[in-house]
């Protein structure tokens, strides 16, 4: 599994808006509206606003990972949001968070799922990564950034 087979262009969006961690949380599902892997929308924000009402999402390097798993979804899917003015999700959170990557997987995909964030929480910890993805012009560069990373790290 690459994640950058994941991430589908249409669905990176490089100028959030969000002021707070309930209005990142928020755009994001929103974001994932239409994704054709998801099927009753409605139900997959509710699922993810449990997650994150939970516990915080936030890794660390000014990155959160808001996720999910859902009967609501199909396969697999990956909406990835920046914001230009990061956003703190947690008080102790040394740096506000910029990168967001919202993940949804199919309720038995447990294997998958735990993997996904693994690899995508071990990718996301390589500054010369972060730093490409903070100043990627578009999606596509974004991606490739990505593609670059996993060609880079086994």
């Amino acid at each position: 599994m690459k994640i950058s087979e994941l991430i589908r262009k249409e669905f990176v969006f490089l100028n959030l808006s969000a002021k707070t961690k309930d209005e990142a949380v928020h755009e994001m599902a929103q974001l994932a509206k239409g994704h054709p892997n998801i099927g009753d929308f409605p139900s997959f924000c509710r699922t993810i606003y449990d997650r994150e009402a939970a516990g915080a999402t936030s890794i660390g390097y000014g990155v959160a990972i808001p996720h999910a798993r859902s009967d609501q979804v199909k396969d697999i899917l990956i909406i990835v949001g920046r914001l230009a003015e990061g956003v703190r999700f947690e008080p102790a959170d040394e740096l506000p968070v910029r990168l967001i990557f919202l993940l949804g997987t199919p309720k038995k995909m447990v294997t998958e799922y735990l993997r996904l964030i693994g690899m995508l929480a071990r990718h996301l910890k390589n500054d010369a990564l972060r730093t490409s993805l903070l100043e990627a012009r578009d999606a596509d560069e974004f991606i490739r950034a990505f593609q670059e990373n996993e060609t880079a790290t086994p």
